[in-house]
């Protein structure tokens, strides 16, 4: 059984969830490592923005991360927060991790007093996204370009 937890129940996680996010995402910028472990150790310390949150399995293994942030499509500070770095292990997907800590992050979203949330499709997936997203109550805002200059879809879901 997996279960959902803020990564500040487990901090000693934060270096596991930037590993991820560093090769999920990062390993074409000009960010350090260690810039990413840190942010993780900031979200893991948070009460509100930017947080984490970490699935854990019956081993006490971490499986999956999701974040709630500010500022997360550099080209649009205007809308915040995002849900960003949702990513499941390989052999964990598929099983309603994604969905539940997509829960998460929107009842805190929620009790911190957004209104709305907001996330942009990720490159690379072997999952249709919008549809994704589009099955958790998320709508398609607009087209816009990535931090790295590609394609994507703002979405967002009134909270």
């Amino acid at each position: 059984m997996v279960h959902i937890h803020q990564l500040n129940d487990f901090p000693q996680y934060a270096p596991i969830l930037a590993y991820w996010s560093y090769h999920q995402w990062y390993l074409k910028r000009d960010i350090p490592f260690t810039a990413l472990v840190q942010s993780y150790y900031e979200r893991a310390h948070n009460t509100s923005t930017p947080l984490a949150w970490v699935a854990i399995n019956e081993k006490k293994l971490p499986v999956g991360m999701a974040s709630l942030k500010n500022n997360d499509l550099w080209s649009r500070p205007d809308l915040n927060p995002w849900l960003a770095s949702l990513y499941i292990v390989p052999e964990y997907r598929f099983m309603g991790i994604g969905d539940s800590l997509v829960k998460a992050v929107v009842a805190k979203a929620k009790e911190l007093g957004y209104s709305r949330l907001y996330l942009f499709e990720g490159q690379n997936e072997t999952v249709n996204l919008i549809s994704y997203y589009t099955k958790r109550g998320f709508s398609v805002l607009e087209e816009a370009h990535d931090n790295d200059g590609n394609p994507t879809t703002i979405m967002y879901m009134n909270v």
